[in-house]
């Protein structure tokens, strides 16, 4: 299910709990939940797979209509959770980078 856009801080805020939520079903590990904005997704952060950072593609872009992996070629906005969630955002309120 695809979500309006809102805007604004309070919008990155949400996005970003959200991730939280997704990433602490797709781990299996609550820890994700409390986890700092700069927690790396990958490695030695949340300790994210090459299958569950595709699961994590899959779910935000059915979650909040954004294409990650069309939009950022690099994957850069995969470095941490608040990366990502401030990448959603502003996709989500229509800002360009």
């Amino acid at each position: 299910m695809e979500r309006s856009a809102t805007g604004g801080a309070g919008q990155g805020g949400a996005v970003l709990a959200d991730l939280k939520l997704m990433l602490a079903d797709i781990t299996s590990d609550d820890a994700a939940l409390t986890a700092a904005p700069d927690t790396p997704l990958l490695r030695d952060g949340l300790g994210l797979d090459s299958l569950g950072g595709a699961l994590l593609l899959v779910r935000v872009r059915a979650e909040f209509g954004v294409d990650v992996a069309d939009e950022d070629l690099n994957l850069d906005c995969l470095a941490s959770i608040g990366t990502l969630a401030a990448f959603v955002a502003d996709r989500m309120a229509g800002r360009c980078r």
